[in-house]
């Protein structure tokens, strides 16, 4: 038995990918990330990609803190376990206690990620936790990318979280979203963007098309 696995732990999150545990390490609180058996994959195919997708994550939760955005310590990668122990982070889901100002730091958290090229694949406001700073959590579909569409997808996810699960804030919320991402990716770079979020809306691929707020409206 691993280091890791040897511990006691206590499930909090089961999901397709991934089943998320409380733990101790070391005396300290800590979660830990387990990668999920597809049994419908040949074994030792398996193994090999739940080891590298281990590794990539706890690669990308260092690389986010370079960027300029705060992200969970990664205190163990277990490669025989697919396991990453990391920092507990305490605080609140964003998503419960969403305002503008709050907004606008987690776009610029988007700006920090997309300037040097890391597209998050699950920017939603649960996936950000505020306590005595914003952390970023859960880079298990993060990569690499310079294509605007990739970058543009991101953006749009939270947008449409934003248009539906806060709607009647709408307007104030992805306008300081937009805000904190612009001070950071400038006006060209958010434009080119927001261009491709509306080309990716055009295609049908997402749900229906929401306007930009009318600040921003401009830049299309």
């Amino acid at each position: 038995m691993t280091i890791a696995a040897s511990r006691k732990k206590t499930l909090i999150k089961k999901g397709a990918e991934a089943n998320i545990y409380i733990t101790n390490w070391y005396e300290k609180k800590a979660i830990t990330k387990v990668r999920a058996v597809k049994p419908y994959r040949h074994k030792s195919l398996d193994t090999e990609i739940r080891r590298r997708r281990t590794f990539h994550e706890a690669h990308m939760l260092s690389v986010a803190k370079t960027a300029g955005v705060f992200s969970p310590f990664v205190y163990f990668v277990d490669p025989a376990a697919c396991e990453i122990v990391m920092e507990f982070i305490s605080g609140k889901n964003a998503k419960d206690i969403m305002n503008a100002g709050l907004s606008r730091q987690m776009g610029k958290y988007a700006g920090f990620l997309h300037s040097k090229n890391i597209v998050h694949g699950d920017l939603t406001t649960s996936n950000f936790i505020v306590g005595s700073r914003l952390v970023l959590v859960d880079f298990g579909l993060s990569f690499y990318s310079e294509r605007l569409e990739d970058k543009a997808v991101d953006v749009r996810l939270i947008k449409e979280i934003y248009s539906s699960a806060h709607f009647a804030l709408f307007e104030s919320l992805f306008e300081n979203f937009l805000s904190g991402y612009s001070d950071i990716m400038g006006e060209r770079g958010t434009r080119k963007v927001l261009e491709k979020v509306s080309d990716i809306e055009g295609r049908g691929r997402y749900a229906p098309h929401v306007d930009e707020p009318k600040k921003f409206k401009h830049m299309l």
